[in-house]
């Protein structure tokens, strides 16, 4: 795999003449709750994301593409090889899946996008002054984040590694791996930079500045990639990566539990006018929120890789007898949020 990179980002250096990665000028679709039909009747929340444009015969949930159309959660958009798919996400960051991809966006206050197989290149303009959350997309390998405004390709392979490559701006990529202070581990990565990722983030490399380039590095490593994970292995791997998931919900229950007993003496010494204690907990109520933020992005990373490798093994025809998305949803969702 290493090898494989090298000559990636040898192929990348060499060939950076190519198409530049930049922001598509065409608008975000103007769609919001308000919004009225023709009918005079409301559309309710807008979708998560719309597809913008397509090129060969590009299905969702099945069903084949007919121009500009709302994508709804949870509806698997298949991108068949030579093929290309658009999306406007809701959020305002926009996603280009290559050919050979497999994807579904989302709508539980994780990543806006599950990749589970093929390629992408994500864009998140500039916000201006109008506040909005991150861009987060996610696969079976790594969670990708940001924050501000930039542009990155992601590459998954059969094997289950991937290759990241920021091309602008900057991007937080992550494993689920979790430091001594349980805080998520994230590599910060610039413009004209690239990891891979095979389990564990590698050392970061130079990578391409554009698009074209990108897209041939990643050609270039799928040739030299070993064979598909045995059945069993991706079982494991899922196991492991359910596991990890309960490790990160107990320790924010464990929080969230603290938080309340906090709040409760807090209240307590302010009824009994005990000023020294009073302060004392209010110092520990703001480092509770802290360690809850921590949590929090911590069980929403391993959440959004559990999901997108249970999905994978949906779609390969591998999916355990027992689905532990759906017995972990409602526990999920009251700790993160929908």
């Amino acid at each position: 795999m290493r090898a494989a990179l090298a000559l990636a980002l040898l192929l990348a250096a060499c060939g950076d003449d190519g198409e530049v990665a930049s922001v598509d000028p065409t608008p975000p679709p103007r769609r919001h709750a308000h919004d009225v039909d023709g009918h005079g009747e409301g559309h309710g929340d807008p979708a998560p994301a719309r597809l913008l444009r397509t090129e060969g015969g590009v299905t969702i949930g099945g069903a084949a593409t007919r121009g500009e159309m709302d994508v709804e959660p949870e509806q698997p958009i298949e991108v068949p090889e030579g093929g290309r798919a658009v999306l406007q996400l809701r959020d305002g960051g926009r996603v280009e899946l290559d050919g050979g991809s497999l994807a579904r966006v989302t709508d539980d206050g994780g990543a806006q996008l599950l990749l589970l197989q093929g390629a992408l290149f994500a864009v998140q303009p500039p916000s201006g002054n109008a506040p909005r959350p991150p861009l987060r997309i996610a696969s079976a390998a790594t969670t990708i984040e940001i924050g501000g405004a930039g542009e990155v390709y992601l590459a998954l392979f059969p094997s289950g590694a991937a290759w990241v490559s920021v091309l602008g701006g900057m991007a937080a990529i992550s494993v689920g791996e979790a430091d001594n202070r349980r805080r998520l581990r994230a590599l910060e990565l610039g413009g004209g930079h690239a990891v891979a990722v095979t389990g564990r983030l590698a050392e970061p490399t130079e990578g391409p500045g554009r698009l074209t380039a990108a897209r041939e590095a990643a050609r270039t490593l799928a040739s030299g990639d070993p064979e598909p994970p045995a059945r069993d292995r991706l079982t494991r791997d899922l196991s492991n990566e359910v596991d990890r998931l309960d490790q990160a919900l107990r320790w924010l229950e464990t929080e969230t539990r603290r938080g309340r007993e906090l709040t409760t003496t807090h209240r307590e010494a302010v009824r009994q006018k005990n000023v020294d204690e009073g302060r004392r907990l209010q110092r520990e109520l703001v480092e509770h929120s802290r360690a809850l933020y921590r949590l929090r992005r911590l069980a929403t990373a391993r959440w959004e890789r559990t999901r997108a490798l249970h999905l994978r093994l949906v779609a390969t025809g591998n999916a355990p007898a027992e689905d532990p998305i759906d017995e972990r949803r409602d526990r999920v969702v009251g700790l993160l949020g929908p």
